[in-house]
């Protein structure tokens, strides 16, 4: 592939989304709605496979038209090419009265509307513009969808994971005494970069010491010393993103931490046992809670057991114990991350991916070891002066 206008989208990637939008329209059907504007970045992406930015798809009964303007002009002409897609591009100023005139031709008199991706000032001109047809304020009707990957996105997160694992360990490799924990974060990130990564899932939290209780901690000038190392990352490919969470005993094993590092992972393996298709995503958050309730630390595990993993770092299906009644499906990809935090001591928590199959479910980061041997390391050491590194 020599350049951008000789791209073409995977036959593979086509035939999957062309099967996203039939789902959504499906869906228009019970939500009563004749067409649908959709206009979130990720939503955009998931049902076209662009990259989203500043793109509207309009799905009609009889065909997706992706809106932009003339920037992605030779971006989007691989999507042209295909026949599936319709690429309408004019300036931003224009796109809705070439909507309202889209809507006219197929005889549209309700679109539905993505509501928590159109603000109200939006909408009440995008209402005034396109009159007479009535829009639809729509919840969670893609990202609904979303929550079940197809074959093509399970296999993003695979190299996702494989990706971060690598990056970690050679992160671990390079690391001398006097790196701080956002010169760690750093390396972190350039090293899933390098294997393919389109770029981190999140900021890094790398939690040195005491600073491993904050839960989402932001690595700052803190000298990474011997003991606890809270590492919570991840990487995107073709827009999934993985999320693991490991914590490191550098040179020092507080002892008391490695008490809590059992209760964390007996309650990580207790909420794996119970993730099967038909079991409610309250009940994966009570197993791992009863485990470490009962050790005598409820009132430190003060989040949810995990959250659905896809497009967003954070998405539906949300574990926690007020979380969702609905049942988990084959496809949902969760993570399973229970923690303990004393504050001002250190905290522990371990994280995986998990997909959900028809008979069970699959720990697609089973291979990265988070066990406590692995977990225990001696504290670097190059014989060279603190903070000098070389390469």
């Amino acid at each position: 592939m020599s350049s951008i206008a000789e791209a073409t989208v995977p036959a593979d990637a086509l035939s999957a989304c062309a099967a996203r939008c039939e789902r959504v329209r499906a869906a228009m059907s019970d939500a009563d709605v004749e067409a649908v504007l959709v206009t979130a970045p990720v939503d955009v992406v998931w049902l076209t496979g662009t990259h989203g930015h500043d793109c509207y798809a309009l799905l009609l009964l009889d065909r997706v038209v992706l809106l932009s303007d003339r920037r992605y002009e030779e971006y989007l002409a691989a999507w042209a090419a295909t026949g599936c897609f319709k690429v309408d591009l004019a300036p931003r100023t224009e796109q809705t009265g070439r909507i309202n005139t889209m809507l006219a031709d197929a005889g549209v008199s309700v679109l539905g509307i993505q509501a928590e991706a159109m603000t109200l000032a939006q909408r009440t001109t995008f209402d005034e513009a396109i009159e007479p047809v009535t829009t639809r304020p729509l919840t969670g009707l893609v990202a609904d969808l979303r929550q079940c990957k197809d074959d093509l996105e399970i296999a993003a997160c695979r190299r996702a994971i494989d990706v971060q694992h690598d990056a970690l360990e050679a992160t671990l490799d390079a690391m001398e005494p006097g790196w701080t924990e956002a010169r760690f974060a750093a390396r972190l990130i350039e090293q899933m970069r390098v294997r393919g990564a389109q770029c981190e899932a999140f900021e890094p939290i790398i939690g040195s010491g005491s600073n491993s209780s904050v839960i989402h901690h932001m690595p700052g000038d803190t000298c990474i010393e011997p003991g606890i190392l809270l590492v919570d990352w991840g990487a995107r490919i073709d827009g999934r993103n993985s999320d693991l969470t490991r914590t490191l005993f550098l040179g020092e094993v507080p002892e008391p931490m490695v008490e809590l590092f059992g209760i964390v992972e007996a309650a990580h393996n207790a909420a794996v046992a119970v993730c099967t298709p038909g079991q409610a995503a309250t009940a994966v958050d009570a197993a791992a809670r009863e485990v470490i309730a009962a050790a005598g630390h409820g009132d430190h595990f003060p989040h949810g057991v995990g959250h659905g993993l896809g497009l967003d770092v954070h998405e539906r299906p949300f574990l926690g114990r007020k979380g969702e009644a609905a049942a988990l499906v084959p496809g949902m990809i969760v993570t399973i991350e229970p923690g303990i935090y004393l504050p001002g001591k250190g905290g522990v928590r371990i994280e995986n991916d998990v997909l959900i199959t028809e008979h069970g479910h699959e720990v697609l980061s089973g291979h990265v070891p988070f066990d406590l041997a692995w977990s225990t390391r001696p504290f670097p050491d190059s014989g060279r002066p603190p903070g000098r590194e070389e390469g």
